[in-house]
């Protein structure tokens, strides 16, 4: 399954990333200044207005309205020049953002208001000042002069008091709408409840493909009574068994079936007699890894440990993953385990 697409419109985004780990991506405030300028180059490149930001210290909020239909591409380009200027500055290595950039499309421009209150009075929540305007790294300051800025927004809303919880309620609508796109418009998604997932898919593709058309984390783990952690977990793991298979189905493993199966569409055990027959090592390594040590020597011992076609991959198998300390003449001799099954059931 692929990853779930951004929506590619022209329109209205609130636009939101942190620092890996919760770190601060801003030092000093030539950092905040730079990640501006780098805003400023992104606009004139990608044709886009910023209505509204706040530049905090692990984090950024912007509202910005895209006149051509290039979110994904702008954004990758700003998160990426930042991150080379932090780290050369830094002298440090490895990623600066928490993970993909996270993006709200305004299908309902009644929501903008709202939106712009709730980034500028970020600062605010996290008690750096205790006015809108008074925090020189939020929109409201009107400390910048840069051509992308667009202050209509900023100058229309009213920051007397903070979001009340009607407003707040009204901002969570917003952020678990699910909405698609179809012929060019945006309409609200049709969505089946979670139990349905789980009664005609297994576990672990029930939650992926749940996740993927759009419930929360949060929304699956408390159907299933279980953490975030342990949702995002098997989501994780979920995936790179796709990314496994569709690597293997690349190099032609899979030959015997099309060559544009999706890993939905075989048995788990049939993927691991795959894996094992005809996989490198360091794909069977992985294997073990996604699928665990049990699951793996079962499929091994009932599909492939008599086959004598395969003695030398069942001796590695066996010394290597398995423990076991044997001699290629022990799988000449060893009894076809489905073999037996079906005499002892036509016995």
């Amino acid at each position: 399954m692929p990853r779930k697409p951004r929506i590619e419109k022209i329109g209205f985004y609130h636009i939101l990333n942190r620092g890996v780990a919760r770190a601060n991506i801003y030092l000093c405030d030539d950092d905040f200044l730079k990640f501006l300028e780098i805003l400023q180059e992104a606009s004139e490149e990608y044709d886009f207005k910023v209505c509204s930001f706040a530049l905090m210290a692990n984090h950024y909020h912007l509202l910005i309205y895209m006149n051509k239909p290039n979110l994904s591409t702008a954004l990758q380009k700003i998160n990426s020049r930042y991150s080379i200027y932090f780290n050369n500055k830094y002298k440090r290595v490895g990623p600066l953002w928490q993970g993909r950039f996270k993006s709200w499309y305004v299908y309902d421009e009644s929501y903008l208001a709202t939106l712009v209150r709730y980034i500028e009075f970020n600062p605010i929540k996290a008690n750096i000042t205790q006015h809108v305007g008074e925090y020189r790294w939020a929109m409201s300051s009107e400390n910048f002069e840069f051509s992308m800025l667009n202050f209509e927004l900023i100058k229309s809303t009213s920051f007397e008091k903070e979001p009340d919880e009607k407003e707040l309620e009204k901002i969570d609508e917003f952020f678990s709408a699910k909405v698609e796109l179809k012929n060019d418009a945006l309409i609200q998604k049709e969505t089946k409840p979670l139990s349905a997932y789980f009664d005609t898919l297994a576990k672990e593709q029930a939650i992926y493909s749940a996740v993927l058309d759009g419930y929360t984390q949060k929304e699956v783990g408390v159907f299933l009574g279980v953490s975030n952690v342990a949702i995002s977990k098997s989501v994780k793991i979920y995936r790179q068994k796709v990314k496994l298979f569709e690597r293997l189905r690349d190099k032609g493993v899979f030959w015997s079936y099309s060559k544009e199966i999706q890993y939905e569409d075989l048995p788990e055990d049939i993927v691991i007699e795959y894996l094992l027959k005809y996989g490198d090592f360091d794909d069977i390594k992985l294997g073990f890894e996604l699928f665990g040590k049990r699951v793996m020597k079962k499929v091994w011992e009932v599909k492939l440990k008599s086959d004598r076609s395969f003695i030398k991959t069942n001796l590695m198998l066996a010394r290597v993953f398995f423990g076991m300390d044997v001699e290629s003449d022990y799988f000449k001799g060893a009894k076809n385990a489905r073999l037996e099954k079906l005499k002892l059931l036509a016995s």
